[in-house]
This record gives structure tokens, sequence and C-alpha cells, in this order.
């Protein structure tokens, strides 16, 4: 079953994600599927060319920005924990265009307490681009509060932060 996740950040005070929010013209505005059976999260996206690198091929940093989105809804959708980014690590193996769709596909590799990996991949064309581990942190909710601002935080969010 594929099941669209719903992006709790809409009414979050502030908010104007560069990659996921539907609002933020100048952004990539992803949305994002869970695959119950192949137990994953996905996006499809197709760049726009003004978001090359090199002519025609796909900016690296905007590739970093796919594949921390797709980890974190990962997670975000096995845990329903908000967490931090704490490393990426990304393994570029081909180039990625800029002219046809990209399918963007994450998975839990492993917790370790708070500590959570994803595994993601870009593929162009079922052609694996792009390999990266992405490990995020749960912090505590006063850490959370602290580094994201408290009065952001309604009742509608605390039930997202990790005590």
């Amino acid at each position: 079953m594929i099941r669209e996740i719903e992006n709790i950040f809409l009414d979050f005070p502030g908010y104007g994600c560069f990659a996921c929010d539907p609002r933020n013209t100048h952004g990539l505005r992803l949305r994002f599927y869970a695959d119950d059976e192949k137990g994953d999260v996905y996006t499809r996206t197709t760049p726009e060319k003004h978001l090359q690198g090199f002519p025609g091929i796909l900016h690296g940093g905007i590739q970093c920005a796919l594949v921390d989105e797709v980890a974190f809804w990962t997670m975000f959708d096995k845990y329903k924990k908000i967490a931090l980014t704490a490393k990426i690590d990304m393994e570029f193996l081909r180039p990625v265009g800029t002219a046809s769709e990209l399918e963007v596909r994450g998975r839990i590799a492993g917790e370790d307490g708070r500590k959570i990996g994803v595994e993601v991949i870009i593929y162009e064309q079922q052609k694996v681009c792009t390999r990266s581990r992405v490990d995020y942190i749960i912090p505590r909710k006063e850490v959370t509060l602290r580094v994201m601002g408290k009065e952001r935080f309604t009742e509608k969010f605390k039930k997202y932060l990790d005590d």
C-alpha cells in the first residue's frame, strides 16, 4: 500500500522549508509517500534547470537537500519524532540530470538509542546515481525547544518531542 505522508509542519509557526513547504515558490515543494510493502519512503521530482551545477547536472548541494529531506520523512514516518541531522555521508556514483524525473528512496538502516540511521538512494531512470547515509539524533525536549524556539511549539507539536 502506498500512502502520502502528512506534512505536519504546514501549521508550524515560521515554517518555510526549502525542500517540503508547498508554499515556498523558490523551493522543491516535495511530497512524500510511504511504500508499506517495501518498507521505505520516497519522493519523485523533476529538478528545474536553475538547480544545476554544471550544465544539465543537478548541483550536489541540491542532491544533499533531497537526501536529507527524504531521510527525515523516513525517520518521522516510523518514529513520529522531530529529530536533528547529525551526519550525512554521500557517495556520488553518476551524474544526476536536470531533465528527467528522479526518485529518491529512504529506508531505516538502524537505531541506537536516540540515534537513527537512514539510507537514501537517488535514482534517475531506475539507475542508482547517489547513495547516502543520514544519521539523526532525537534530542531531548528541552534541547529541541532551545534550538528551534519554544514559542513555535504549540500543543499540536509537543507530542513530537522526546522527553
